[in-house]
């Protein structure tokens, strides 16, 4: 199946995790992705994996939480590989601090990536695709997090629940356009950032409470990402697909286990 043969595909965070594997399933169905990190060992150690099944990418070394960053990137995007039909938001960071401890800094810090990061690469990608009368896909990442509390994480619960409030007013501001925007919540998933909380303690609570019964492999939400952003999708525009085995529909939710991005 190659539902981005020539298309141009930008992932954010894609230097690891849920990025990564999002990456190489869209290179993997056609895609030329501009692998984006702000680790550029992370981007080019993505693209020497894309590069082995085959795929097409290029990496980038970008801050996502800067604006001049962001707009020089995918200008680069632009030139060097052409205009973008996908967006994939999936640049995060999760800091775990009571907020009656936590800085300003650090909270300013998780909204500077997590949120402005996904509004500054929205509006880039978004004005080559209007002044060149193409549409378009936006996948933003949120988390299950965004209406579910995770203990001693504010700046990361109110991160992912802007991050669902600017999926539905960019999708209504953008339709006119032929560009659509929505958003995935994922569960809890191992990656990266995740891992190292995922203690055997919470690990057994975690899995006890998902229907499906275990904790989310990357490339399940990649999946979910590749759909959104692909023509099948083409009518689906400000939904919120949850990627999370069912947690958010069990009943008994303790609210307090460290999940995912």
């Amino acid at each position: 199946m190659n539902r981005f043969e020539g298309k141009v595909a930008i992932v954010t965070g894609a230097g690891a995790g849920i990025g990564r594997a999002t990456a190489l399933r869209l290179a993997s169905e056609g895609a030329l992705v501009a692998v984006f990190d702000i680790s550029q060992e992370g981007a080019d150690e993505t693209v020497r994996l894309i590069d082995q099944i085959g795929g097409r990418a290029a990496p980038f070394a970008a801050d996502v939480s800067e604006k001049r960053s962001v707009e020089g990137s995918v200008r680069a995007v632009v030139d060097r590989l052409g205009i973008p039909f996908c967006l994939v938001n999936c640049a995060g960071i999760l800091k775990i601090t009571p907020a009656l401890e936590m800085s300003v800094e650090d909270f300013d810090a998780v909204i500077g990536v997590n949120l402005r990061g996904a509004f500054l690469m929205s509006t880039a990608v978004a004005r080559h695709l209007v002044a060149a009368s193409q549409p378009g896909r936006i996948v933003n990442v949120s988390s299950i997090h965004a209406t579910i509390s995770l203990r001693d994480s504010a700046g990361y619960a109110a991160s992912k629940g802007g991050i669902e409030a600017l999926t539905f007013t960019l999708a209504a501001d953008w339709a006119e356009y032929g560009i659509t925007v929505n958003a995935v919540r994922p569960g809890a998933t191992w990656s990266a950032l995740t891992t190292p909380m995922y203690t055997p303690e919470v690990l057994s609570a975690l899995e006890s409470r998902i229907p499906l019964g275990s904790v989310a492999q990357a490339e399940q939400v990649a999946s979910a990402i590749a759909y959104l952003a692909s023509e099948e999708a083409s009518y689906s525009t400000g939904a919120v697909l949850a990627v999370d085995g069912g947690y958010t529909v069990n009943g008994d939710l303790p609210g307090n286990e460290y999940s995912s991005m």
